[in-house]
């Protein structure tokens, strides 16, 4: 979504951060820092549903190890619950950033 602010708008947002500077000096560093490659992918959806993907699958063949190979059940279930687990971790993110 892009829209353009007014000359009063966007000099009503240049004065609440200025005084948020003021405020605040660890909002300059924060404004500053440049955000890491990790934050930058934990942000785009593309990566994030490609992620799901591949922990889904790699649960279903946990799942699939646990069922086919007994004696390396209880590894291959741990396995595919942790990678379930990460999975609905991640599509819950994904969701939230759709839902904004």
């Amino acid at each position: 979504m892009t829209t353009s602010l007014t000359a009063r708008e966007q000099r009503a947002l240049d004065a609440i951060e200025a005084q948020l500077r003021q405020d605040d000096a660890g909002l300059e560093r924060l404004l500053a820092a440049r955000p890491s490659p990790w934050t930058r992918l934990w942000h785009r959806p593309r990566v994030l549903a490609a992620l799901v993907a591949a922990l889904a699958t790699l649960t279903a063949a946990g799942a699939l190890c646990a069922g086919a190979y007994p004696a390396a059940a209880p590894l291959a279930a741990a396995g595919a619950g942790a990678s379930a687990l990460l999975c609905g971790l991640v599509f819950r993110h994904l969701a939230r950033m759709r839902m904004t």
